[in-house]
């Protein structure tokens, strides 16, 4: 059962980082929680202990597991019960294994840190729609709300959706760079120049002269390694 958590939780790592396109489609009627696949859903193949630091101070070790479709950090219960953090800005960070994720309008996987700053990949399991699937395979994952309806129960309290037809979802993945405060912004030319104003100068003629590609991983470890000595 899915509830809300209503009290607040007391070197370089790659991975994962490839675009999957695979879809997973949920057909007419079926409801997406319980349809899909569970390694579709979640990063880990089950939860795993972690801890919760909260920028306030003070920590909290639950069993964790991130959930792409609802972008939640969920938990178990000393029941077994699912539940997600209810205020993740609350948290600074949560490490689970060697994995830590930052929270900034959206759950965030560290990839590498660099002198106090941070590559995070957000990554997300997004609606497409055959319907408005374009020429080249892409969707904007936008059209939930006219090929999704709500089930009500009791005060027309809605808990779950359904498809009204025939749709898929795929991942949807994006590298942010974060500052040493976590605020992150898209790992783009603009968002560096952003993150690091008084190396602008500098940064354009290094992206120039290494041939930074901003859609290239290693590329953009290299231009962190850079802007951030």
């Amino acid at each position: 059962m899915h509830t809300v958590f209503a009290v607040f939780l007391c070197c370089c790592v790659f991975g994962g980082y490839a675009q999957n396109r695979e879809r997973y489609i949920v057909k007419s009627g079926e409801v997406p929680q319980k349809v899909l696949p569970a390694e579709a859903v979640y990063y880990f193949p089950g939860f795993v202990t972690g801890e919760a630091t909260l920028r306030a101070g003070g920590k909290a070790t639950q069993k964790f597991n991130y959930n792409y479709l609802l972008d939640e950090m969920q938990f178990l219960t000393v029941t077994g019960d699912t539940m997600a953090i209810a205020e993740p800005h609350l948290v600074m960070v949560i490490k689970i294994d060697s994995v830590s994720y930052y929270f900034d309008k959206g759950y965030l996987r560290e990839l590498c840190q660099s002198n106090g700053y941070t590559l995070a990949l957000r990554e997300r399991l997004v609606q497409g729609d055959f319907k408005k699937e374009s020429a080249y395979g892409t969707t904007s994952g936008t059209s939930s709300i006219n090929s999704m309806e709500g089930i009500s129960v009791g005060n027309n309290q809605i808990v779950t959706l359904e498809a009204r037809r025939e749709i898929f979802f795929i991942k949807r993945n994006a590298v942010f760079i974060g500052d040493r405060y976590n605020r992150f912004v898209r790992a783009n030319k603009k968002g560096f120049a952003s993150v690091f104003p008084e190396k602008k100068k500098a940064m354009e003629a290094f992206i120039g002269e290494q041939k930074i590609n901003f859609n290239n991983l290693e590329d953009l470890q290299k231009l962190l390694a850079f802007c951030s000595q």
